[in-house]
């Protein structure tokens, strides 16, 4: 019994000291999000156009990108290369691979938790149970 209150507590402390964070560390890993999609965001360009993957890459770091009378020339090549069909298409499809791409890599994760698992249950002779819901109540059965 005391090591469940034990398991409560610690994990009771663990979520008050993830949800402390400073301003500064919400900052910061704000940032790094922000980094971490506008990087994606130019590498799937890039595998459609090469050329339009640095002009994404020189707006994402100018703020004024487009209010800049220095680039009017580079703003509007942009809008008319991000506004190609081909291009949109192209984005498209290496969006829908990317993220099939994780969907697989997850699949594969469970698959192979669910092999370990069903391993250390027979090398432990655990029965292995299932869980059900029967007239809005949840019970536990041995499969």
């Amino acid at each position: 019994m005391q090591w469940r209150k034990n398991l409560v507590l610690s994990i009771m402390l663990a979520l008050m000291v993830v949800s402390c964070a400073t301003p500064e560390q919400k900052a910061a890993r704000a940032a790094a999000e922000k980094a971490a999609q506008q990087k994606l965001q130019v590498d799937l360009a890039a595998k459609c156009d090469a050329r339009t993957a640095e002009l994404m890459q020189a707006q994402m770091q100018n703020p004024a990108f487009f209010t800049d009378p220095k680039n009017v020339k580079i703003a509007e090549e942009y809008r008319q290369k991000v506004n190609l069909p081909i291009f949109q298409s192209c984005y498209k499809l290496a969006w829908d691979n990317y993220i099939n791409q994780i969907r697989v890599e997850q699949l594969q994760n469970w698959e192979m938790h669910r092999r370990w698992d069903d391993d250390m249950n027979w090398m432990m002779f655990r029965p292995r149970l299932c869980r059900d819901f029967i007239n809005g109540r949840t019970i536990v059965y041995r499969c």
